[in-house]
């Protein structure tokens, strides 16, 4: 018995690897500022989870979960996304729990409070960041639930019923994002010079924010008016830190915009964008969003972290129209602008 509970503090290394992350990302995201709470209630989840479900035998199928999990986090120097690290750490913790006690605490709990899982649910659902939370904090009763009535009923999760759960949640999951993850174009740095076509547009000062969410990037921002609309630019250059880079629908919803609608479009065979419809209050915008290297183009934000590699050099682009009169005036305008944008050196 000593062993096992020695074997599940070792577990928690994972998690404290992880700990700088999780802390920073709690104190300087809107969105995530509460996520620690999820943490806080795993706790009693766990502790009561044990009371009531008496330690079995080593079950070691248990490794088909501990192992993929630790090196999720073995490997973040290489896939360099700190969400898949801590969530590898909670299921390498969960897995050694019941390796070693044969028993499913509410490891969800730990899972809810992982950065950006607001904004996942929120992305998933397109729902706003309070109906995302509200989301949270309904899957975090059902854990207790879950404990509360497997002690009713003296029943336990089967192993092989979670390890199903996880695949099957997994490839749902990645059958939503195969366009984003799986499209690759062509490598479009375009420059933003004076005049477009009919576009007529300076550079303009980014604020105090926005150079303060940008810390060590280079930020520009200019604006573009012809007779058939206005239009805004957010042009970043990354260089080789890709983590001041976040998906365009998690900076508006931490801006309390409202995110209606987001899809893929395809522009050409080799060049595609995500489109954004946000409202925040009587405002409403129509964005494309694409990131670039020097090799590549792709519309969405996991399909660029999926290439991402250290050595490289890496933009994103914000384009935004206001919906005056309707989404399809404001795509034509986005349409036209982008047709004509050259192609640019650097930024």
């Amino acid at each position: 018995m000593k062993k096992q509970y020695l074997l599940f503090i070792l577990s928690l290394s994972a998690m404290a690897v992880n700990a700088p992350y999780l802390v920073s990302a709690w104190r300087s995201s809107r969105l995530d500022s509460f996520d620690w709470i999820f943490c806080l209630f795993a706790i009693p989840a766990i502790v009561w989870a044990w009371k009531i479900n008496k330690p079995g035998k080593w079950d070691f199928r248990a490794l088909f979960s501990a192992v993929p999990a630790l090196l999720l986090v073995l490997l973040k120097p290489l896939h360099h996304v700190n969400a898949l690290s801590v969530a590898g750490g909670v299921v390498f913790v969960w897995s050694v729990i019941y390796l070693a006690f044969g028993l499913m605490p509410g490891f969800v709990l730990f899972l809810l409070g992982t950065p950006s899982s607001t904004y996942r649910v929120a992305q998933t659902l397109m729902v706003s960041t309070s109906v995302a939370w509200g989301v949270k904090f309904a899957l975090a009763l059902l854990c207790f639930a879950a404990i509360y009535l497997g002690k009713r009923f003296e029943k336990k999760a089967r192993v092989q019923t979670v390890l199903f759960m996880l695949a099957l949640l997994a490839t749902v999951v990645l059958l939503c994002h195969a366009q984003e993850l799986c499209f690759s174009g062509k490598s479009f740095v375009p420059a933003f010079p004076g005049q477009i076509g009919d576009f007529y547009g300076r550079a303009i000062e980014p604020d105090s924010n926005t150079r303060r969410f940008f810390a060590t990037s280079s930020v520009q921002q200019y604006r573009y008016i012809s007779d058939a609309g206005e239009l805004a630019v957010l042009a970043v250059k990354c260089g080789k830190d890709i983590h001041e880079i976040h998906p365009a629908s998690h900076c508006l919803r931490t801006s309390r915009w409202v995110v209606t609608s987001e899809k893929i479009i395809s522009l050409r065979p080799d060049f595609a964008v995500t489109e954004i419809e946000a409202h925040r209050g009587k405002q409403k915008l129509l964005i494309w969003v694409w990131y670039s290297s020097d090799e590549f183009s792709t519309p969405g934000f996991l399909g660029f972290r999926r290439r991402f590699r250290a050595n490289g050099n890496y933009h994103t682009f914000q384009v935004s129209a206001t919906i005056a009169k309707d989404v399809d005036s404001a795509r034509r305008v986005l349409k036209d602008f982008v047709a004509v944008l050259p192609q640019g050196n650097d930024q």
